[in-house]
């Protein structure tokens, strides 16, 4: 048998990430997706035909995620309320966490772009978020 395998290496799953929101870890949100978007555009010059490389013009990023929808009022859980005019555009600090390791694996900041919810019968309710990202920020869980 060979002896020089690589290493397994560490994998982030889904109930191994904690989630805080502004400080508060959010332990029932669930289906965190993040999708950056770079931009990338092709140089064009006169006189080539093909590119004359690749720039990124832009920057743009979403964040969802599912929360249950909470009967009463519980202390220590996020208030999101795009309801109220003055606070439709606060800004969320999202940090997820390695559960077992304790490092960050990233930091979101965003505003609430979509809001909606589910019902269903006999099933858990959910509250689906989406935040349009000011800066996304990869740290050492991400790897």
């Amino acid at each position: 048998m060979p002896t020089n395998l690589p290493p397994n290496p560490d994998i982030l799953t889904g109930n191994d990430a904690l989630i805080k929101i502004n400080g508060q870890t959010v332990g029932f949100m669930t289906s965190l997706n993040v999708t950056i978007n770079n931009n990338v555009q092709p140089i064009k010059a006169l006189g080539f035909r093909k590119p004359r490389g690749l720039k990124s013009l832009d920057w743009s990023g979403q964040a969802n995620g599912e929360f249950h929808i909470l009967r009463s009022k519980v202390d220590g859980v996020v208030d999101i309320n795009t309801n109220d005019d003055t606070r439709a555009d606060d800004l969320y600090s999202i940090l997820v966490i390695d559960k077992s390791s304790g490092k960050r694996v990233g930091q979101l900041i965003g505003a609430v772009q979509t809001e909606g919810f589910n019902l269903m019968n006999n099933q858990f309710t959910s509250r689906s978020v989406s935040f349009e990202l000011m800066d996304w920020e990869p740290m050492e869980a991400y790897n």
